[in-house]
């Protein structure tokens, strides 16, 4: 009869620990509004299983994917009005909102994709002005993206800036007012307009990136790519409403911030990988067709930098009119670039250490 009892006591011991266990469980709704696949999807799906597996199961991840929750432009407002509770925000849509976090898209001489990622995630996690930005808007910052360095895919080759004159070419933000300013021709449109456009010749050239040139099969019209790597899309990344941060304990707050380091890496070894793998392939040939490549000089392109600090000043000047002080901004911004360019040089990636 003891024996019994003892081990119907330890039963209900373990039963009440399981309960315990399962009400502790926090399941957080991520609203992303891209599908599950490809490189982010794959990266994001990382960072669940990571923050599942570090946190002995009490943090959990239920995806929304592709738009079913929330609305691409629609991520930061559904944040910070408690909607979802974790989702990928893109910058570039509320430009007042994230002035100082937007400095990530800007065309510096940046165009390593864990360089930049680790640089701005130091100033995001960091600097007391972005981080009041976020504490705004009732968001926490946790990780970024990055687009990877900007490239043009053209139908005639361009091999100088002055090619560029007269030249149709679809690009955005300051990337495309300073291909302006060059002399080409721009047109806006959404990415996934531009096969039919460049097929038609409605435009010759397209500010892109190699995976979406292959994910959009681009180099079925356009053959020839003209490596800018000039900056990169960087105000874009992983963020969580504010009070559902602060329902997290310390130590799962702990472990969020640990994950959230450790996707940069993750990220930045995923697009850099899958950037020389698109690279080789567009170049080997897909179903006969193929791209070549010509690679600006290096004064070419620091000429391309240089015209680009027009829209930098820009935005340091919009940021001194909401009140921020841009041009520190863009000092810790560049320093960190900087202090990362130095480290990778003397250290090679983290995931080849």
């Amino acid at each position: 009869m003891k024996i019994t009892s003892t081990l119907f006591g330890m039963a209900a011991a373990l039963a009440i620990t399981g309960l315990a266990a399962e009400v502790s469980a926090k399941t957080l709704r991520y609203a992303e509004f891209g599908p599950n696949r490809g490189t982010r999807a794959e990266a994001l799906n990382w960072f669940a299983e990571e923050l599942e597996k570090r946190s002995g199961g009490s943090l959990e991840i239920e995806f929304h994917w592709g738009k079913s929750l929330l609305g691409t432009k629609a991520v930061l407002q559904g944040l910070g009005d408690g909607v979802a509770d974790m989702g990928s925000v893109i910058g570039f849509f509320t430009p007042k909102k994230l002035r100082a976090y937007n400095m990530g898209d800007l065309p510096v001489d940046n165009s390593d994709e864990w360089v930049g990622m680790r640089a701005l995630y130091e100033l995001a996690t960091t600097n007391t002005a972005m981080q009041a930005e976020f504490d705004a808007n009732g968001i926490q910052y946790i990780s970024n993206y990055t687009t990877g360095p900007i490239q043009l895919i053209c139908k005639s080759p361009i091999t100088s800036l002055g090619d560029l004159n007269g030249v149709k070419t679809r690009a955005s933000g300051p990337y495309g007012k300073t291909l302006a300013d060059l002399g080409a021709e721009v047109q806006r449109m959404a990415q996934s307009k531009v096969y039919q456009a460049l097929d038609s010749g409605l435009v010759t050239c397209n500010q892109n990136y190699y995976y979406s040139m292959k994910a959009y099969k681009q180099y079925e019209v356009a053959e020839h790519v003209t490596e800018l790597d000039w900056g990169q899309n960087m105000a874009f990344g992983i963020f969580m409403n504010k009070a559902s941060w602060d329902g997290l304990s310390d130590a799962e707050k702990a472990v969020m911030a640990e994950v959230g380091s450790e996707f940069i890496d993750r990220m930045a070894e995923l697009m850099i990988t899958g950037k020389d793998t698109n690279k080789s392939a567009m170049e080997a040939g897909i179903d006969g067709k193929k791209i070549s490549i010509t690679r600006l000089s290096d004064e070419e392109r620091a000429a391309l930098i240089e015209a680009g600090k027009k829209y930098v000043g820009t935005w340091s000047d919009e940021a001194a009119a909401d009140g921020l002080d841009g041009a520190a901004l863009l000092a810790a911004y560049e320093a960190a670039i900087a202090k990362f360019t130095a480290n990778k040089d003397a250290n090679g990636y983290p995931w080849t250490r």
